[in-house]
């Protein structure tokens, strides 16, 4: 059995949540936006693979260098 599914938050907030796994249930990873939920019950493993893969993500992030203040000194 397969399923597909989005989560467009439309520019609105995302609360994420892991609720640890107990006797009954995996862990939850669930995602919240203003007006969508996602729950995903997952194994502990399949989680460090997504945490794997998002910090790989962000370690390719290209975020704006600061501008020094001894440059932004020479240019006034």
């Amino acid at each position: 059995m397969g399923m597909v599914t989005s989560f467009y938050p439309d520019g609105k907030p995302v609360e994420v949540e892991i609720t640890a796994k107990n006797h009954y249930s995996p862990a939850i990873l669930t995602l919240r936006s203003e007006n969508h939920s996602v729950q995903l019950h997952l194994s502990d493993e399949v989680i460090a693979d997504i945490a794997c893969l998002t910090n790989q993500h962000i370690d390719k992030i290209q975020y704006p260098q600061p501008v020094p203040l001894a440059a932004k000194e020479g240019i006034a």
